[in-house]
């Protein structure tokens, strides 16, 4: 997350004033020690993030309506100068009466705290939790008002933008599974056609085809299909997609949005102990590099870096599966791994 958006989440949940100096973040109670490239330094914490002392101290002022440098420069102010060393942020402005009308609401409480089995208490984040985001590109939350419960998060994705929801995603990815099942019969025979396919597939995905080689395509598909760490299969943002197209019960899209919806849940809602055990079942999940939304994101605790890790890959298919499973034996529901990847894609926004 940045800095604002973490600011903005403590407001939320009344552990900031809507009206702030740095010096308010900047707390013993708040910092910390964080290893980074083996080199141990203070941070503190914002959110659910860390960040330097020198990056609070001139947050606020340089974001700051008409006098911000970064404002100056071209970019959206953040905060507006209320006095010397004094900033409101605007985006809680923009949600006052949201939160004048709430504001005895208790604060929102960790999910399924009693569960025991792991991949359960992400799928009990998911169901229980309320869901909000702030979409930067359109400086406005979404959905408007927090909603809780899987059918809502599902209702509420986008892609790639508000006026496309899941319902319209949903009819283009059974086209493209369709597809992919008429095509699998012979490969081979069909390879032209599996690389056209794999051109639309990131055309939808906003992603960049790796290769313009037909063969390329089809003998990473068989070696994808085999699932085996033995004989990985190319791995990136757009292959993740293909395989999760051609293998929709085996392969979720593990893209940054994924990765980092993962992450985030698990240090959410698990305890450190926990939190190692989970580490050691999913040894290679990870962090992947996104652009926009809130990503890339701090952690509290070391991830690896999961991009192009065929192993990561296969981990994540292994934890949506089971994620899944549990999800559909608490709801009594038949969700599809499609569903919720795209659940987990708005978490990571």
């Amino acid at each position: 997350m940045t800095l604002h958006d973490s600011i903005i989440l403590e407001v939320q949940n009344g552990k900031l004033a809507r009206e702030l100096r740095s010096t308010d973040l900047l707390g013993d109670e708040r910092k910390v020690l964080r290893r980074t490239n083996g080199v141990d330094a203070e941070r503190y914490r914002v959110g659910f993030d860390f960040y330097a002392e020198s990056h609070i101290r001139t947050e606020l002022a340089n974001n700051a309506e008409d006098t911000g440098y970064w404002v100056r420069a071209g970019q959206p102010a953040k905060y507006k100068r209320v006095a010397e060393g004094l900033y409101r942020v605007i985006a809680i402005e923009e949600m006052e009466e949201l939160l004048d009308g709430n504001e005895d609401a208790p604060l929102p409480v960790l999910a399924c705290s009693q569960v025991t089995v792991l991949e359960e208490r992400l799928a009990c984040f998911l169901e229980q939790e309320p869901f909000q985001i702030f979409d930067r590109k359109r400086r406005s939350h979404h959905p408007q008002q927090p909603v809780v419960g899987f059918d809502a998060r599902l209702s509420s994705y986008f892609w790639p933008n508000p006026s496309v929801s899941y319902a319209a995603t949903d009819l283009l990815l059974q086209g493209f599974m369709g597809r992919a099942r008429d095509l699998q019969g012979d490969l081979h025979a069909n390879a032209a056609q599996v690389l056209t396919l794999f051109a639309d597939i990131c055309a939808w995905g906003g992603v960049q085809l790796p290769t313009d080689d037909a063969q390329v395509v089809v003998d990473n598909l068989i070696r994808a299909e085999s699932r085996s760490r033995k004989t990985p299969a190319s791995i990136n943002s757009a292959w993740t997609k293909l395989y999760a197209i051609f293998y929709p019960d085996d392969f979720v899209i593990y893209d940054s949005r994924v990765a980092t919806a993962m992450v985030a849940i698990a240090e959410q809602c698990m305890s450190d102990s926990e939190l190692d055990t989970f580490k050691n079942s999913y040894p290679h999940l990870g962090k992947i590099a996104g652009r926009g939304g809130s990503r890339p994101r701090a952690t509290a605790t070391f991830w690896r870096n999961a991009y192009t890790s065929w192993p990561a890959q296969l981990d994540a298919n292994e934890l949506a599966k089971k994620v899944l499973s549990q999800l559909n034996r608490r709801l009594n529901k038949t969700y599809s791994l499609r569903q919720l990847e795209a659940v987990l894609f708005m978490e990571g926004y």
